[in-house]
């Protein structure tokens, strides 16, 4: 968000606020009206504080798209001297039906477990050596068997590598990224 833009929104809080006390310095209202008005002034300038920061590039909370194409990591350790609990952040591009990116990209903080990081670290080798990688959430299922073959591999996943993890009831599954799927030629 561009610095002038921040500007502006202090400056209507600043306008809001100078009404507020203008209002309150000469109206005849009793003493808990006003009162009460400059506590629920003050709550939307909090509320909306707490939604301007997800306009500020903040990493999204939430689960990142079913296919993203993965452009770079960051793997923050546990800490138990600051008690921090980890946290690993993804910056993503979602990708449509043909592998192609639609969309401005994105970061995503998705919450520390040693398999994840150790997935992510595959993954970010493979885009430091220059190759693509394609990310994709599919429906929760226990650790496949591979010598089963009632539950074989799908052939769309293309080859996979790291230990699939939960993200609330999906697995999250890094992959080489498939070719662009181009539309089909016709005769002239």
């Amino acid at each position: 968000m561009p610095g002038t833009t921040i500007l502006w929104i202090v400056l209507v809080y600043v306008a809001i606020a100078v009404l507020l006390l203008s209002m309150n310095l000469t109206s005849r209202w009793r003493w808990w009206i006003k009162a009460a008005a400059i506590v629920v002034t003050g709550g939307f300038f909090v509320g909306s504080y707490f939604a301007i920061i997800s306009l500020l590039g903040w990493p999204a909370a939430e689960n990142p798209p079913a296919r993203f194409a993965l452009l770079a990591t960051r793997v923050v350790e546990p800490d138990r001297i600051t008690g921090s609990s980890g946290m690993i952040y993804l910056w993503l591009e979602e990708l449509d039906e043909n592998n192609i990116p639609s969309g401005k990209p994105r970061s995503y903080s998705l919450t520390y477990t040693q398999d994840f990081a150790n997935a992510v670290g595959q993954a970010r080798d493979l885009l430091a050596n220059g190759e693509k990688v394609e990310g994709s959430l599919t429906p929760h299922r226990e650790q496949r068997d591979d010598s089963n073959p009632a539950t074989p591999p799908s052939e769309a996943e293309g080859p996979q590598f790291g230990t699939p993890f939960e993200i609330t009831e999906q697995d999250l599954v890094f992959n080489n990224m498939p070719p662009v799927k181009l539309p089909e030629k016709s005769l002239l």
